[in-house]
């Protein structure tokens, strides 16, 4: 394939600085709106839904491994209901080793139960910049969050489905290379 002069990252990279030094830059910086408040709301959230998971798979290894009674307690519970018995529990005094589990599951609980903090704050944002989103079928704060972080400033630009796919860097690409068609298999 012959790629076309003056199409690559470092090429393009150079020529955005030597337009931007000279003042030929026509950009315009990202806007301090919901757009950005929601992008860094949803970035501390997959950081925290990471967390979430590695605390109630250390919670369920801290319970396989523990005290019979705290292994009968939490045996069937979801990873939901787990992550909020265990930020409950409370420490007891009395043998070390029961004791130290019950502060370490307290501690894994709490800190699985930080993600429920984070959709308290992201969804009023995505109320007051798309007022209608979450009213559709299928669209839930974290469908509609991502949406919005991605649209961004300037959500006029997306017209239409193909914009949209270009933007999330999945538009189709052409099957054929230099003049012709390619082969179909």
């Amino acid at each position: 394939m012959v790629s076309r002069p003056g199409k690559s990252d470092p090429l393009d990279a150079v020529s955005a600085a030597r337009a931007a030094l000279s003042g030929r830059a026509a950009g315009a910086p990202k806007g301090r709106d919901g757009a950005v408040a929601i992008r860094a709301l949803m970035v501390v959230k997959r950081g925290a839904d990471a967390e979430r998971t590695r605390a109630v798979n250390q919670a369920r290894s801290l319970i396989l491994t523990g005290p019979d009674d705290l292994r009968a307690r939490f045996a069937r519970h979801s990873a939901a209901a787990l992550a909020d018995a265990i930020a409950a529990l409370r420490s007891r005094p009395g043998d070390a080793a029961e004791y130290a589990v019950r502060v370490a599951l307290r501690e894994l609980g709490g800190r699985a139960e930080f993600l429920e903090g984070l959709d308290e704050l992201i969804v009023p944002l995505v109320t007051a910049r798309a007022p209608g989103l979450l009213s559709l079928y299928g669209i839930g704060s974290d469908t509609a969050a991502l949406l919005l972080a991605a649209a961004g400033d300037h959500p006029a630009r997306l017209r239409s489905e193909a914009a949209w796919a270009h933007l999330c860097g999945v538009a189709p690409i052409p099957g054929f290379v230099g003049e012709g068609p390619a082969a179909s298999p």
